[in-house]
């Protein structure tokens, strides 16, 4: 019985007598409703089942969680779009991730796209958002995904620190760096001064676009929280910790200062800044190991951002 109910939840269906426990919810941001509609990315099933673009990242951990690159014609004109599939097809992983979402509460996918969404309402970058949706049974997510539109001529942060960096001259290197601190270091600034926490403000989350800095873009916040100001004061250290994690691979620790220095708005640190900087350095050292090793498997871009390796 309970294989007979998960080959069909695999498809977004439920057996008869139990349909009533099967729920979809579908969100499709306006602006794109006819393109998915013509795409048959409208609907739960339509996601699960369609092969539409390549696969550039999948994690086999997660029973074969992946993320897909879509080139839709629409209107005449290519449109390029990333396609976040999620699939929750254990009892044991959903109630595992009970109160995060996978049971109780808002889907991830939903929070990222509301997340997200309270960005771009606050003046900061975001990937276009286009869709999310979640099927749940008996309450439980089955699948979840997220649609967003590509950023043009994209580039992860961890691939300008782990790849093209070392490509330019030294005096480009070293103005393009400066440039990248002083937009990220006011970015962070700006969500924290909302009470922002990201909680996954790692290198890899992070975009510019066509090579400038100053075109820098903030993704994947499913995790994220709002805090009153007197918490958010405590709380800030980690997303600090996460960014600084593979920053030594890259960055002089005077050029990690200079952006502590422009993040807190001093040209002198003060006691309690220092205090800060040394409770970040602690936290972001158990983490260095494992963010230096995601910066070797950064993806490699051409010159219009498109991943040139899978």
């Amino acid at each position: 019985m309970k294989n007979s109910i998960w080959k069909q939840l695999k498809h977004g269906n439920a057996p008869k007598g139990l349909r009533w426990l099967n729920t979809h919810r579908v969100v499709i941001n306006p602006a794109y409703t006819d393109l998915l509609k013509g795409s048959d990315l409208d609907s739960i099933q339509g996601v699960i089942l369609s092969k539409l673009g390549d696969v550039i990242s999948a994690d086999r951990k997660q029973e074969k969680n992946e993320v897909r690159r879509i080139e839709i014609i629409y209107k005449g004109k290519p449109r390029v779009f990333y396609l976040k599939l999620y699939y929750n097809h254990l009892f044991e992983k959903i109630w595992g991730r009970a109160f995060r979402g996978s049971l109780v509460g808002r889907s991830m996918v939903r929070a990222e796209y509301e997340n997200l969404e309270k960005l771009a309402s606050w003046g900061l970058r975001i990937p276009q958002l286009v869709a999310w949706g979640d099927h749940r049974f008996a309450g439980g997510v089955i699948h979840a995904f997220i649609i967003t539109e590509e950023i043009p001529q994209a580039m992860g942060v961890d691939y300008l620190a782990s790849d093209w960096f070392d490509q330019q001259s030294k005096t480009v290197r070293e103005q393009k760096k400066a440039e990248l601190i002083k937009e990220v270091a006011l970015a962070v600034k700006h969500m924290h001064a909302h009470g922002f926490e990201h909680h996954d403000l790692f290198l890899r989350n992070m975009m510019v676009s066509g090579q400038d800095m100053a075109k820098l873009y903030i993704m994947d916040a499913p995790r994220a929280y709002i805090w009153p100001a007197f918490i958010m004061r405590q709380r800030r250290a980690f997303d600090l910790a996460t960014l600084d994690a593979a920053a030594t691979q890259v960055f002089s620790r005077s050029q990690r200062m200079r952006f502590m220095h422009i993040y807190l708005g001093r040209k002198r640190l003060s006691k309690d800044d220092k205090r800060l900087v040394r409770k970040v350095m602690q936290r972001a050292q158990p983490m260095r190991d494992r963010q230096m090793k995601r910066l070797e498997r950064s993806i490699a871009v051409d010159e219009n951002g498109k991943p040139t390796s899978y």
